[in-house]
């Protein structure tokens, strides 16, 4: 069978799995990170002390939030068009509204740790 995707279908197939890709490897440095603090004694508090201001962990924390919105709507976009009987472009709205959302809580995360 000879399976067709639009431009845009192939952008966002290609940008989904580049951005799962990063998060993969950005969940695995954070996880290793935490793991490596916890066992070293530091409590949440002390940890979020060392992140406070410094910009490589904000940039890090910036970049994994912005992969994961990226990551997750255009999964919510991809099932919403194959699993509801609601217009694409109605669905592209809802998911615009979603991303607002979601970037908007992932920049107050990191404005209170700033």
């Amino acid at each position: 069978m000879n399976v067709r995707l639009s431009d845009t279908g192939f952008t966002l197939f290609i940008l989904q799995r580049l951005s799962g890709a990063l998060l993969a490897l950005l969940l695995f440095t954070h996880l290793v990170t935490i793991i490596f603090a916890v066992q070293g004694g530091l409590s949440v508090a002390e940890i979020v002390d060392r992140v406070r201001g410094n910009l490589f962990w904000i940039s890090f924390y910036g970049v994994f939030a912005l992969t994961a919105v990226v990551h997750a709507m255009i999964g919510l976009r991809k099932i919403l068009v194959e699993w509801t009987p609601v217009n694409p472009r109605v669905v592209d709205v809802i998911v615009l509204l979603y991303v607002i959302g979601a970037l908007w809580l992932g920049y107050e995360a990191i404005e209170a740790i700033w």
